[in-house]
């Protein structure tokens, strides 16, 4: 069985707009909804740039059933691994078993914008790694005290916990994420669409990682990240989708560039055709299907996809009725 779930791109829509798509989401039975969590986006032409905690709280206030949670949070900088903690125990304590946590790394258009100086990848990789140590503690343990090469907390005790254990998965792009998903946290998140490098190195990283820490890999999710754009008039789906392109050049996930209007700028490179065949833009529920495969058999058990379609609700029908039910009988 593989689940496809859908992403809520606080960068693309206004979060009233977003709290509705949650709410159609859940009357039409998709289990997960994954949000972004950004401080800006990665386009600036008709962004948005709503905050993902409150907006967290008011989606599960307003649903019944649907699974939310980030995809994902960089705990670095902007963000102290213990308020991290808080927030998320008291979404956990209040909405059991509907609440997950992706970790990321972080980009720098959230985390220099808001006031902080852009770390090397491998001080980034250490701080994810010690606030993932410090949030398990705290979830999980009275009085902690923990002095890291990056954070400390001294007496810290949350004096609300969550109620059952909340999923926490990890983004990777390359191996020390993946080797550090499959040792500490519930599964992969990655938005790599090279079939090589999720065959050639996440994957086998990732199970380097569970055998290292005695885990069973089938155990851990896989999942991946595509933005998706559906309408039966192909040229709308891909102008909808255009909005991604800056998010397609990889080395702004790791270099100091920050500005949205310069990622746009760059972003022009990325034409039509390169997004028609890297990301889903469909005008139908077949078209869907036989790419979706390819990322089924590679071993993911869960696909999200950041609804960037004219009309939003039409993607989340065809998932529905059309693309989850072929996927699971075949």
């Amino acid at each position: 069985m593989i689940k496809i779930s859908i992403q809520a791109a606080h960068e693309q829509v206004n979060p009233t707009e977003l709290l509705n798509d949650a709410i159609d989401m859940d009357a039409n039975g998709i289990k997960r909804c994954w949000t972004s969590d950004h401080y800006m986006p990665w386009w600036h032409s008709a962004a948005a740039g709503g905050a993902a905690w409150p907006w967290l709280g008011a989606a599960l206030a307003k649903t019944n059933n649907i699974a939310i949670g980030t995809g994902v949070t960089a705990p670095i900088l902007r963000y102290n691994p213990a308020v991290v903690a808080q927030v998320f125990a008291t979404l956990g304590f209040m909405f059991p078993r509907r609440v997950f946590l992706g970790i990321g790394r972080g980009e720098a258009l959230n985390e220099v914008t808001t006031g902080n100086i852009w770390p090397s990848g491998s001080e980034r990789f250490l701080r994810m790694k010690e606030a993932i140590s410090l949030i398990k503690k705290l979830w999980t343990e009275k009085w902690v005290n923990f002095k890291g090469d990056y954070y400390r907390v001294k007496d810290s005790n949350l004096y609300t916990k969550p109620t059952e254990p909340i999923p926490l998965y990890i983004s990777a792009l390359g191996k020390q994420s993946a080797i550090l998903a499959g040792e500490e946290s519930d599964g992969l998140i990655t938005n790599e669409l090279n079939v090589e490098s999720i065959k050639n190195v996440l994957i086998p990283a990732l199970k380097e990682g569970a055998r290292r820490a005695g885990r069973d890999y089938e155990s851990l999710e896989r999942i991946l990240f595509i933005p998706a754009s559906f309408d039966e008039d192909k040229q709308k789906a891909l102008e909808a989708i255009r909005f991604w392109r800056g998010s397609m050049i990889k080395a702004f996930f790791d270099v100091d560039i920050h500005d949205p209007r310069t990622i746009e700028e760059n972003g022009q490179v990325v034409g039509d055709e390169t997004l028609e065949k890297m990301l889903l833009v469909i005008s139908n529920a077949e078209e869907g299907i036989k790419k979706l495969e390819n990322y089924a058999k590679l071993g993911f058990t869960e696909i999200v996809l950041t609804n960037s379609s004219p009309d939003r609700s039409k993607l989340v029908r065809l998932i529905v009725d059309k693309i989850s039910p072929t996927l699971n009988h075949q």
